[in-house]
């Protein structure tokens, strides 16, 4: 039988790597201000478009800062949306089974109805309702995520 001799400081830094290379592995829960954050911004960009479309022509100036105030929500949607979810340890994913219809159903519903209230009050139906559903839908479903986190 052979026997092998292993440098112990080599053998410490085998196993400081493995702990490192653990602790990045390891899932970190969402942070508790995300889920409301992203579904505020999500909601408040796409309502203040809804409401652009009823506003009237001639009130440019008002107009013009909507569109402003609209365009930095949805931009600070996906910044924070795109800063959260790739953090290191965060693989995103559908969960399965009947979770998975959940999510799925939650992100469909809002389109559905929006295009369903487009049919009736035009462009600032779809947008009202998609802000509105589709923010409460994203709120949803980041708590259940950031819940399904913590419980792991």
């Amino acid at each position: 039988m052979a026997v092998h001799h292993i440098d112990p400081a080599e053998a410490l830094a085998s196993l400081r790597t493995a702990r490192e290379a653990r602790a990045a592995a390891r899932p970190r829960p969402l942070p508790g201000w995300y889920p409301a954050t992203a579904a505020g911004l999500f909601a408040l960009g796409f309502v203040l478009l809804g409401l652009l479309v009823l506003l009237p022509q001639r009130l440019w100036l008002a107009d013009a800062g909507l569109r402003l105030i609209a365009a930095a929500a949805l931009i600070g949607h996906v910044v924070v949306s795109h800063r959260i979810e790739h953090r290191p340890g965060i693989v995103p994913a559908l969960p399965r089974g009947a979770a998975r219809r959940r999510a799925i159903a939650l992100q469909l519903l809002p389109l559905v109805a929006a295009g369903a209230l487009a049919l009736a009050f035009g462009a600032a139906g779809f947008l009202l309702t998609l802000g509105l559903t589709g923010g409460f839908g994203h709120l949803l479903l980041l708590r259940r995520k950031r819940a399904r986190a913590d419980a792991e």
